[in-house]
């Protein structure tokens, strides 16, 4: 079990949860956390045969971003794609989203699995 690829975006990546996750041959994606230093287990990771990419949105060409964004387009039309959406908040709610978004990432408290979403009233 586990899954095939793990998209990681944090800013202090936690590599042990992420290779638990992980199936056999499965591939991290990271893309986040440049001045990170976080531990790496890496017995686990490599018995499993799994493999880490960076990736940074600024190095990839324009037709590398075109064709990513017909990509992504289609497969959350077609709904292949999911985001997972911890938190929904009112635009008049927006201070709140925004100090749980920092509690989060400045902080660290741990508390936000998932995007944060304004909508309209």
């Amino acid at each position: 079990g586990g899954v095939n690829i793990f998209w990681e975006t944090l800013r202090e990546p936690d590599f042990d949860l992420v290779v638990g996750t992980l199936a056999e041959r499965g591939r991290m994606v990271l893309m986040a956390g440049r001045d990170a230093r976080p531990e790496f287990p890496v017995g686990p990771f490599y018995v499993k045969g799994c493999s880490l990419h960076g990736f940074a949105m600024f190095k990839a060409s324009a037709d590398e971003l075109r064709a990513a964004a017909e990509d992504i387009n289609r497969w959350l039309v077609d709904g292949s794609l999911k985001a997972h959406i911890s938190h929904r908040f009112s635009l008049d709610q927006a201070a709140q989203a925004h100090q749980l978004q920092e509690q989060n990432t400045l902080q660290r408290e741990g508390t936000l699995a998932g995007k944060i979403v304004l909508h309209p009233a």
